[in-house]
């Protein structure tokens, strides 16, 4: 019996830490258990208690002080977006909240029409306030903020569709065919003519029988009738549900710009002096002794500024040349190197800029813009009266700083400031014809000049010269254009601001071949002695790429804020704190407010850091 218990024993010695083990695993898994719990309700409270306390300290400090963001935004506008944030609070979107079209039985509703993957957008949800009306002009703002534009090779439709709300299952299951049709696109105020269908594809059957099934998107149906650049174009599209009942949504417009090298008549133009900083040969170009010789090219970048300012004149004699038509649509279309941004008789064409054209290797292609300019030509007071289109430009990724670190500016292609423009005029019985076209020609209407903004650069920002801004206002107008050229004074940039001139062409030597070769080159995918022999080079800049419509989206203003602080730094300088990161734009309607002070008078509040 000893032995035995003493073998017990010894088996319930080495059984004992395991089970110890276990119970302590147990436990621990317990406590985590618990502690995570811990850890959410704490965070909960947390978020739930930060919340409070902030929008209670807000509240403090904006009704303690005088000048309060109303008071900055205009207590109008602020009585708006207080409203409309009430309504999103009590209103839960849905698809029953979007406005559609009642015009037909069926069960299946289309919407969300697209044209390759772009889709019409009428005002951005951040635009800024609307402009007072311009002189000369016949309205505020453009149509729209965003027109898609497609080049006639490939036009493809696209669009989705929802179940009407108390329809059946059965109806709403299937789609049994669809109709697609494209009308050219005509004002409410021009009398609309009787043939204006360019394309209809008639009723498309789908037999679900058989497998067939709605196609992801709908190519324009004829090859060897495809559509009219210059065209602006409206489509819609007719579905019918399983029980044969039709549908039809809501017009929606795009319209039809430049594919090929002979759809554009306009040219690419510079100032004179951008273009000569990059021709080796003349005195404004400082020679640069070798590859990433940064003090001379920071040289030749001083050069160019401050950034130019493009306009062109556009006379009621270039829109009325045929006898007997009348003008039925005009689109202009432009791109322009670095960014740009367009108006017509002062009033910007898109809250979109200046972010055009989206970044793309410039040397092999470079998007474009189109904009619906009818609107400012309707009436006959203005189509008998002269125009202006005015071109503000930026550096972007085209002609910024040169700087060292991670930004490689040396591996983008690089030029003067540029920009390139024509517009497309439709007449009632579709014939169209390209006017005002940029060109460095003697009879083109064009002209350039140093303006307001002295810096435009992607990492360190922008620098606009407000006396110089207010002393050119209405430059883009008919009330501040000059037909004569005033000329350059001297070669310092500065001495020539307001001073219309010439354009000249865009030059260069360096061809796409060569420029692949010299990025395989400084990037090390190609060694020197396995290049083909190029001579050296006077006109320097990089070659320019093809043309294209904008195939994505423009960057559009998504939300209108106020500063949470403004501080008067003296020396006339502002430090107006947001109170947190964004990219955007500054607009000031009636020039700086007074100082908005923190709750407790100091600075920074830290915002949470």
């Amino acid at each position: 019996m000893g032995p035995r218990r003493s073998s017990s024993s010894s088996f319930a010695h080495q059984a004992t830490p395991q089970r110890r083990n276990e119970r302590r695993s147990t436990l621990m898994t317990d406590a985590l258990y618990g502690l995570g719990i811990a850890i959410i309700l704490f965070a909960s409270g947390t978020i739930v208690w930060s919340t409070r306390h902030l929008n209670r300290i807000n509240i403090v400090s904006t009704s303690s002080i005088s000048n309060s963001k109303a008071e900055f935004l205009g207590e109008d506008q602020f009585a708006k977006d207080d409203k409309l944030e009430l309504q999103k609070e009590e209103v839960v979107l849905s698809l029953d909240d979007i406005p559609l079209p009642d015009s037909g039985d069926g069960a299946i509703i289309p919407f969300d029409l697209s044209v390759n993957f772009l889709q019409r957008i009428v005002k951005a949800p951040g635009a800024p306030p609307e402009p007072p009306m311009v002189a000369h002009a016949s309205k505020a703002r453009v149509e729209e903020d965003f027109l898609p534009v497609v080049p006639p090779s490939n036009v493809n439709f696209r669009w989705r569709h929802r179940a009407r709300v108390g329809s059946s299952y059965e109806d709403a299951s299937k789609i049994q065919g669809y109709r697609i049709i494209v009308r050219r696109h005509q004002h409410a105020s021009i009398e609309r003519s009787n043939n204006l269908t360019v394309w209809d594809s008639g009723r498309v059957d789908i037999d679900s029988a058989a497998g067939e099934e709605l196609p992801h998107s709908v190519a324009w149906g004829s090859k060897n009738n495809p559509p009219t650049v210059g065209h602006i174009l409206e489509w819609m599209v007719q579905v019918w549900d399983s029980n044969n009942q039709p549908n039809t949504s809501s017009w929606t417009k795009f319209a039809v710009g430049p594919e090929k090298e002979d759809d554009w008549k306009g040219k690419w133009i510079v100032h004179p002096h951008d273009m000569d900083t990059f021709d080796t040969t003349n005195k404004l170009h400082t020679k640069t002794k070798r590859f990433g010789d940064l003090k001379n090219d920071c040289k030749n970048w001083k050069k160019r500024r401050p950034l130019p300012l493009f306009r062109m004149k556009l006379s009621s004699e270039e829109l009325n040349v045929i006898e007997g038509e009348e003008i039925s649509s005009v689109l202009l279309v432009m791109s322009g190197l670095g960014s740009f941004r367009a108006s017509f008789d002062g009033v910007p064409l898109s809250t979109s800029g200046p972010i055009d054209p989206p970044f793309t290797d410039y040397s092999k292609r470079i998007m474009y813009r189109g904009y619906d300019v009818t609107p400012f030509l309707l009436g006959s007071s203005s189509i008998t009266s002269n125009h202006v289109i005015g071109v503000t430009m930026g550096s972007g990724w085209w002609d910024h700083r040169p700087v060292t670190g991670m930004a490689k500016f040396h591996f983008l292609p690089r030029g003067p400031v540029t920009v390139v423009a024509q517009i497309i005029v439709t007449y009632t019985s579709g014939e169209t014809r390209v006017v005002g076209q940029s060109s460095a020609n003697e009879m083109a209407n064009w002209q350039v000049t140093r303006g307001h903004i002295r810096e435009s650069d992607l990492f360190t920002g922008e620098m606009i010269d407000l006396n110089v801004f207010a002393a050119m206002e209405g430059w883009d107008t008919t009330n501040g254009w000059q037909d004569e050229a005033i000329g350059i004074d001297g070669i310092d940039p500065y001495m020539n601001i307001d001073a219309w001139v010439k354009p000249v062409s865009y030059r260069t030597e360096v061809t796409q071949a060569e420029r692949k070769q010299e990025m395989a080159i400084r990037s090390s995918a190609l060694h020197k002695n396995k290049t083909k022999y190029y001579p050296r080079r006077k006109q320097v800049a990089s070659p320019l790429g093809q043309l294209v419509p904008s195939e994505i989206p423009p960057i559009l203003p998504m939300e209108r804020i106020a500063p949470d602080e403004i501080h008067d730094l003296g020396s006339g300088r502002w430090l107006l704190d947001f109170g947190r990161a964004f990219s955007g734009m500054l607009h000031f309607d009636k020039g700086l407010p007074q100082p908005i002070i923190p709750h407790n008078n100091t600075y920074p509040r830290a915002h949470g850091f």
